[in-house]
């Protein structure tokens, strides 16, 4: 057997083929942890730790402002005293700041006549709302007309110069021959009047005639 060889294929190449090539601008990167294994990683030691200061930083924060805020409603009563003008703030909220320790309840006027003389008669509870026992200074009553400026005023005793806790008392008021124009019976606590603290007065406007 002879192998012949054709003079004019001796030295030529193979065909020439086309291989498919593709190109991309994006920089290489390492796999991911989740690519190379499959599941989610754990956090590392520290940066779980930087959550939980975190969280805890969060929750100190929440309690202090609940705990201030608690406190501030708890003692308002001696803030108040040592603060005076932070009394209208608790006011504007709605927690008025009652120093006392006491209220004028159901308060009303009438004026009835005796024999021939006109008497302005003001009646009301006063309540203690302390848990303890409560000292009970007079009561200042002041009858003002309809423009809103005191006519006349003045001091009434009370029934009782102590109340219990929780204990409340009536009061009667007389005024004979009372202003002709009065429209209106201001009520308050008279120690408290003298001292410029806050008190809420009690107003009866009431003054028809029996």
């Amino acid at each position: 057997m002879s192998l012949v060889h054709d003079s004019d294929d001796f030295g030529k190449t193979p065909a020439q083929r086309e291989i498919a090539a593709q190109a991309s601008s994006d920089i290489v990167r390492p796999p991911s942890f989740d690519e190379m294994w499959g599941h989610v990683r754990r956090p590392a030691a520290r940066e779980m730790q930087s959550q939980r200061r975190d969280r805890w930083s969060v929750f100190a924060t929440i309690l202090a402002v609940i705990i201030g805020a608690t406190a501030m409603i708890a003692m308002r009563e001696r803030i108040v005293r040592i603060l005076p003008p932070v009394a209208t703030a608790y006011r504007a909220v709605g927690l008025p700041v009652n120093l006392a320790g006491l209220e004028l309840r159901d308060v009303h006027s009438r004026i009835v006549m005796d024999g021939m003389r006109r008497v302005l008669v003001t009646e009301g509870e006063i309540v203690n709302i302390r848990r303890e026992q409560n000292r009970v200074p007079s009561i200042t009553l002041a009858v003002r007309g309809a423009n809103g400026l005191d006519r006349y005023s003045w001091t009434a005793p009370t029934p009782k110069s102590k109340l219990e806790a929780g204990e409340k008392i009536a009061f009667r008021a007389r005024l004979a021959s009372p202003p002709e124009d009065g429209a209106e019976v201001l009520v308050r606590f008279a120690k408290l009047e003298e001292k410029k603290m806050s008190a809420e007065p009690v107003s009866a406007k009431s003054l028809a005639k029996k």
